[in-house]
């Protein structure tokens, strides 16, 4: 049985989902994989747990319990709030099992945070490996993500179609020399289902609201609604097709209105109602010509663009949450992946893989 030692930062949505999937789900991975992922530190913003024989199940389930509730990773934080009880740096987490010689190590980032590349780049260095559902570093300057994609110590599928084998499939066609050209789909799934409620008639600002409330947003919506979760994923697949792209190459249509941004996210989900009526006018405009409107992102080799496109409303793609790839095989017909790409178990599920891919790939 291979015991991997794990690093969790987050514990939000995803890293609590995830902490309840390797709970449950320890009889199956020791039967299938023969390992036992033993998590040793669990991190969230201001506090942290560590026990360098791993934490137990009970208590992963509190920690998960807690974050669901708003509180703190660690109980006693939760009480008293001493200052001594306040985590150490990212980096000082890894310093904890660097000095108990932890081997193996398995970092897993499920955050939202920016900044967490130099904190990967170490976890490299130390030999540890990386698996991703936070986009921002391999969205980050060419400069500072180029070392993340294609290292066989590093997994991202979730970073893109949540537990849906996007990255996984992107490989294999790259795996099997046949040259992508275009890529092309509905990036979000917060935003496919936002665009299908309004096709039901339900106002812009409630299906907002719906999408948070279910768990389908980023903890601040505006990365969803300002289409800047959709560019992170395609500026990914991008990458990952061997296009250096930067921010500045992809044209991103935001569906907020510049002045919401300095707003607390309170006060942004207070008056994001304000823009029901706008949207309500396009939503019946392209009714009225037989299409539905669908947040489409599509990326080549010269750039990108992401946006509210029209699409003919009997078509598979309206009616899809999907991501083609276009390639020297798939040219007159593309490889079509469609299916639930949105939420936290779905999204979690995809870091599971990824950490059971490590352990039978590199461990």
């Amino acid at each position: 049985m291979k015991r991997v030692p794990v690093i969790l930062y987050g514990a939000g949505g995803v890293g609590g989902a995830l902490l309840r999937q390797m709970v449950y789900g320890r009889e199956r991975m020791a039967a299938r994989n023969h390992c036992h992922f033993a998590v040793v530190a669990v991190a969230d913003s201001k506090t942290w747990q560590w026990a360098v024989s791993g934490l137990s199940d009970e208590q992963l389930l509190d920690i998960a319990a807690a974050k669901q509730q708003g509180l703190s990773v660690d109980p006693q934080w939760r009480v008293t709030k001493p200052v001594a009880m306040q985590r150490p740096s990212d980096h000082g987490v890894l310093d904890a099992a660097s000095e108990a010689e932890l081997e193996n190590v398995m970092v897993v980032d499920t955050t939202a945070a920016d900044g967490m590349e130099s904190v990967l780049k170490r976890s490299i260095n130390l030999g540890y490996s990386v698996v991703l559902a936070n986009k921002k570093p391999l969205a980050a300057p060419w400069e500072r993500a180029s070392g993340f994609f294609n290292h066989p110590r590093v997994r991202h599928e979730s970073t893109v179609g949540g537990g849906q084998p996007i990255i996984a499939t992107l490989r294999y066609l790259l795996d099997t020399n046949d040259p992508i050209y275009q890529i092309e789909g509905q990036m979000s799934g917060t935003l496919g289902y936002i665009c299908q409620r309004m096709d039901d008639g339900v106002a812009f600002g409630t299906a907002v609201q719906e999408a948070k409330t279910n768990g389908y947003t980023e903890p601040d919506p505006r990365d969803d609604l300002g289409g800047m979760d959709a560019m992170r994923k395609l500026l990914i697949l991008g990458r990952l097709a061997g296009w250096p792209l930067e921010e500045s190459d992809i044209t991103v249509e935001s569906l907020y209105a510049p002045e919401m941004a300095s707003l607390s996210i309170p006060e942004f989900m207070a008056v994001i109602s304000h823009l029901d009526e706008t949207m309500q006018a396009r939503v019946a405009a392209a009714k009225a010509n037989g299409q539905v409107l669908r947040y489409v992102a599509e990326v080549n080799a010269q750039g990108g663009s992401v946006g509210l496109k029209a699409i003919p409303a009997g078509s598979a793609l309206a009616n899809l949450k999907y991501i083609s790839f276009r390639t020297e095989r798939y040219d007159d017909e593309p490889l079509l992946i469609g299916g639930k790409g949105a939420g936290v178990e779905m999204t979690a599920a995809g870091v599971m893989g990824d950490m059971l891919a490590l352990v039978r790939e590199v461990y």
